[in-house]
């Protein structure tokens, strides 16, 4: 008995063609669950499962590389605000270092004015 009779052409012939079943038998076959769309054959579904993994793990990757440009991002910012709280405290070390060599010079001058 062939299981796709239906789909491959089933047994259109005349009864003389060596077919040992009948047309009643045929009508029967369409109509139950096996004669419905034939399943997918084992090469076909790796194939199919093959292509389908290579995509989702493409998507992974791509949102992996997005959070991790995302991350990147915000580290440089993060760099940036304590470069510019550095450069500040650098500033700010400058100027006082300046104010206490005004105070010396202020201080020497006085006393060479005073011998």
């Amino acid at each position: 008995q062939p299981r796709y009779g239906s789909q491959v052409g089933g047994n259109t012939g005349s009864g003389s063609s060596g077919s040992k079943r009948s047309r009643e038998s045929d009508a029967s076959d369409s109509n139950s669950v096996g004669s419905s769309a034939r399943p997918m054959g084992r090469d076909a579904a790796k194939k199919k499962a093959k292509k389908k993994g290579k995509g989702a793990s493409l998507e992974v990757v791509n949102e992996e590389w997005n959070e991790f440009k995302e991350f990147k991002a915000q580290e440089l910012d993060r760099l940036d605000k304590i470069v510019m709280m550095q450069n500040e405290a650098n500033q700010l070390i400058k100027e006082k270092t300046q104010a206490k060599k005004m105070k010396m010079f202020i201080k020497l001058t006085e006393k060479e004015n005073l011998d």
